[in-house]
């Protein structure tokens, strides 16, 4: 099981151990632009995890059944483009 990675930065609502990449409360959420990094593994058996760390926040993942629905996941809340992913982590 190879992993894929990519970095981003992007704005995180909420604090370290309830974040989430949207607005969920009202305007006095705390919310701060920081770097993400993104990591998928898994196989067409088993699916895809993507784990999500933003930096100061705790990690968090979700699971897809498909490589695409990863990719498309990633693409959706950070605006990671499929071509921006690597064999090696922390390229940008």
């Amino acid at each position: 099981m190879r992993s894929i990675f990519a970095k981003t930065t992007a704005r995180i609502w909420g604090t370290r151990n309830a974040w989430s990449a949207a607005q969920t409360a009202g305007p006095n959420q705390p919310s701060c632009e920081c770097s993400v990094e993104l990591e998928m593994s898994g196989d067409e058996r088993s699916g895809y995890n993507l784990v999500m760390s933003p930096s100061g926040f705790f990690s968090a993942d979700s699971w897809h059944p498909t490589r695409h629905d990863a990719l498309e996941a990633a693409f959706e809340i950070f605006g990671v483009d499929p071509k921006n992913w690597s064999d090696v982590r922390g390229v940008p």
